[in-house]
């Protein structure tokens, strides 16, 4: 759904325009009556949502900012200005916070809470982890998140962990990263309309269906902001991932567990550099395998 549905509005929002613009004799004749034109159509979309989920990493990579001649790097000050915005208040109201203790007013408290809140949500750790987009950024919050908590490297050490997931749990990432889809693909679709509802209306020199175009672009305005919100869903999910799971990925690899959080921070830090790297050197030491007799008894 996350692929077929938006290739099927674009569709079906393509021929409304051009029926508005008597342009439909230039399209091969459908007949909605007829199963064989309903059947083209259904394969159209199908083959247009086969092509955006082909296409999905390199779309979320343009969104969220990366390529050198990315356009959306135009407006990366943006994040750069929110982030050091959130990070003064924050610092301000932790110096409030230190000398006051408990007669810490609650407002300030609250707002203090929120600002915490939000740059764990939408924003990486550091300053030099930013991406220019907002979207970037919600998704760089959460695959920082391990790093952070236990010194591991997220997306390289991702199809590891992921290997030792319940498959129930797996699918209510994925589920929640269909959300997401959706709202990528129909912010895409929407930029595309908007794209065809002005070649056509500057091409005929006329505008027709104004409300087309207000919910063309209402669908470009929305699906960005939707797509971020549920996206915070996704990433909790994923941050449970290594909270929950990451001992089961020690056992997994027979290494043995550490006793301290200093340790934990030492082994996954070793680990990442070694899968990152291919420094074999750097992998933890394996743990004694138990004795068959010891098994049994």
């Amino acid at each position: 759904m996350a692929f077929f549905m938006p290739v099927a509005i674009f569709i079906g929002a393509s021929l409304w325009i051009f029926d508005q613009y008597q342009l439909t004799q230039i399209l091969p004749t459908l007949n909605f009556d007829n199963l064989v034109s309903v059947t083209i159509l259904g394969l159209i979309s199908w083959l247009g949502g086969i092509l955006l989920l082909v296409t999905n990493r390199d779309m979320y990579r343009f969104i969220e900012g990366y390529g050198r001649y990315n356009p959306v790097k135009l407006v990366g000050s943006m994040q750069k200005r929110r982030f050091q915005k959130l990070h003064e208040k924050l610092e301000k109201l932790d110096d409030e916070y230190r000398n006051a203790g408990n007669n810490f007013p609650i407002k300030k408290r609250n707002e203090r809470n929120k600002i915490m809140k939000e740059l764990a949500d939408h924003f990486p750790d550091d300053e030099r982890w930013l991406l220019p987009t907002a979207f970037g950024n919600t998704l760089r919050a959460f695959e920082t998140y391990p790093r952070v908590m236990y010194g591991f490297e997220a997306i390289d050490g991702w199809s590891r962990i992921l290997a030792v997931v319940p498959e129930d749990y797996r699918t209510l990432i994925d589920s929640a990263k269909t959300q997401v889809d959706f709202w990528v693909n129909l912010g895409s679709v929407s930029f595309l309309l908007l794209l065809e509802y002005i070649g056509v209306a500057y091409y005929q020199q006329t505008l027709e269906a104004v409300w087309l175009f207000v919910l063309i672009v209402l669908g470009l305005l929305i699906a960005p902001y939707r797509a971020k919100r549920v996206a915070v869903e996704w990433g909790d999910l994923v941050k449970s991932v290594f909270d929950l799971y990451r001992f089961d990925l020690l056992d997994s690899l027979g290494i043995e567990p550490p006793k301290s959080h200093d340790e934990e921070r030492i082994l996954w830090i070793n680990f990442s550099q070694a899968i990152i790297y291919r420094l074999p050197d750097s992998l933890p030491e394996i743990k004694p395998q138990e004795k068959e007799q010891d098994k049994k008894g």
